[in-house]
């Protein structure tokens, strides 16, 4: 635990004397705060696009998953003659979904 706790205090204090070191004594005394912040701000971004771009993959992997069920679904009621006014809707709108799908995973 203390090799630990050495290790933490070992980084920080050599992250602390780069930030320090960097500023001039002329220049804002909060400089390296604004740069602490604005670093904060930057990592936040980046994962907050991150997760965002991850959440768009998966909803368009579950969209493709759901129109190819729909378009199985339309297929067999269309053409065993059960429903085929319905299964020619979902035919239709199956096709319909994987176009909007695809061209929206070219877009993005």
């Amino acid at each position: 635990m203390k090799l630990l706790f050495m290790f933490i205090l070992l980084v920080s204090i050599s992250t602390n004397i780069g930030v320090f070191a960097s500023t001039n004594s002329t220049s804002d005394p909060f400089e390296w705060l604004k740069n602490l912040f604005d670093k904060g701000v930057s990592t936040v971004q980046d994962l907050g696009s991150y997760l965002l771009h991850q959440a768009i993959k998966l909803l368009l992997f579950l969209a493709r998953i759901v129109y190819i069920v729909v378009a199985l679904i339309g297929v067999i009621l269309w053409f065993s003659g059960l429903q085929p006014y319905k299964g020619k809707r979902y035919t239709i709108g199956a096709g319909i979904l994987a176009m909007a799908v695809e061209i929206l995973n070219m877009v993005l």
